[in-house]
């Protein structure tokens, strides 16, 4: 009986042994396993990172990204073309690639065993939200990245309600010079205008080569120019010599910096449709 006893204290012990070193394991497995090492490809995407807080993970960036905190993040190339030899010197986690980034570069990437995730092109406000999700579920930040979100719509809302009684106003949003190229109806751009309360005058489809005689027929209210350094001075005044336009008969010519309405996150795309709601319907307080 004494043995039998023994054993049975010795199986109890046994399998609490193995029951804690489960729990053990457990835990080491719930330990954070977000990138602890990222590269970013876009200016959007770096923008969306910086916003969830992730920014001491961030190891390299492009050229064009600007966020101030990563003025002295290594410098892997440009959005079109990466530079594979300092990515692979680097060691990410992850490479986090743009539609615009080099197929050659992503797939050499991968073929030498580099995490790349490629983040679609987004044309609109929802888009930009499930892209934002995506982003903050890899790198671990779901629930801030909710939350942004969540802030972003109800600031969209408040302004949806501002502008749907207000008589819509047309609009051409110039991203070229030579040649001139306006923003068509299929890209986000397109989506900031409407949401802004503004109808976008440019074609339908992709391509937004149009000429100046285009523009004048169309008689749009307000004219953006989307800043191209000192070319967004020099268009403006080539406009102010087309009297008969509405825009400029109304002085409603004005220039947008480009990283702001090009490389957007859920926050600073709200920002933007304010700053466009203000120059579609000045004096109304948003």
């Amino acid at each position: 009986m004494q043995t039998k006893g023994y054993s049975l204290w010795s199986i109890v012990y046994v399998l609490y042994f193995i029951f804690y070193i489960l729990i053990i394991n457990s835990s080491l497995f719930a330990q954070d396993s977000s990138p602890k090492r990222i590269i970013s490809l876009g200016p959007a995407i770096t923008r969306q990172l910086s916003l969830l807080d992730v920014e001491d993970k961030i190891i390299g960036v492009t050229t064009y990204c600007n966020v101030p905190n990563l003025v002295n993040t290594e410098r892997i190339g440009t959005v079109l073309e990466a530079n594979v030899e300092k990515i692979l010197i680097l060691n990410p986690d992850i490479v986090l690639a743009t539609n615009l980034s080099n197929l050659k570069t992503i797939q050499r990437l991968k073929n030498l065993k580099i995490n790349v995730v490629v983040l679609d092109e987004v044309k609109n406000f929802n888009g930009l939200c499930e892209q934002f999700l995506k982003l903050a579920q890899l790198v671990g930040k779901e629930k801030i990245g909710r939350a942004i979100i969540s802030k972003a719509e109800e600031k969209l809302s408040n302004l949806s309600q501002k502008n749907k009684n207000l008589s819509k106003q047309k609009v051409v949003v110039q991203i070229g010079a030579n040649p001139l190229w306006i923003v068509t109806k299929d890209s986000m751009i397109n989506n900031f205008v409407l949401l802004a309360g503004g109808i976008n005058v440019g074609p339908i489809g992709e391509n937004g080569l149009v000429s100046r005689e285009y523009i004048v027929k169309q008689n749009p209210d307000v004219i953006i120019i989307i800043d191209m350094g000192i070319l967004a001075e020099e268009e403006k005044g080539t406009w102010l010599k087309f009297d008969t336009i509405n825009a400029v008969i109304q002085n409603r010519i004005h220039i947008l910096d480009a990283y702001d309405i090009c490389s957007p996150t859920p926050l600073s795309f709200v920002g933007t449709l304010e700053e466009l709601f203000e120059l579609f319907y000045p004096g109304i307080e948003y």
